[in-house]
Order: C-alpha cells, then structure tokens, then sequence
C-alpha cells in the first residue's frame, strides 16, 4: 500500500469521534503497522541510494519520505496511547 493511501487512512482515522476511533482501535493497529512495514522498505532502499550516491536526488526523495513516515508513526502511536 502506498504512502499516501496510508495517510488518507490515518487522517479518516483522525477524523472520527472519540467513541467511534476506540471502536476502529483495530485498524489504527493495521495502519501503524503498515507505516511501520513502509520505513523498513524505505529504509533499506535509502541505504542502497546512499551507497551509490548521498548527495542524488533520489537519496535526498528517500529521506524526506522517512521523515514523513517517521512523524505519521509516531502521530498514530501518540493517538493510541492516549486512547
């Protein structure tokens, strides 16, 4: 699943009421962890690109994208915690 259909899915999560995100909690779980899946993949292609060149353009899109997931993951786990 790509990046932004998780982001869609995390902000429709954001949106809804109290009572019905603790009846989802199951999917915040679903998406945290695909989020999770997503930084790995990213991760390791960043260190691939990083190896051939640390200054490419490509390396430089890599590291933007993990800190965007990066700051996702860590909005979700907030939100499930004060659950």
């Amino acid at each position: 699943m790509g990046t932004n259909k998780l982001v869609e899915k995390l902000e429709k999560y954001f949106d809804l009421s109290k009572k019905k995100q603790r009846k989802k909690h199951d999917k915040l779980l679903k998406i945290i962890d695909k989020l999770e899946e997503e930084q790995s993949r990213l991760e390791k292609k960043a260190q691939k690109e990083r190896e051939i060149d640390a200054a490419s353009s490509r390396c430089q899109d890599l590291e933007r994208e993990l800190l965007v997931i990066s700051g996702l993951i860590s909005k979700a786990k907030q939100k499930d915690l004060t659950d």
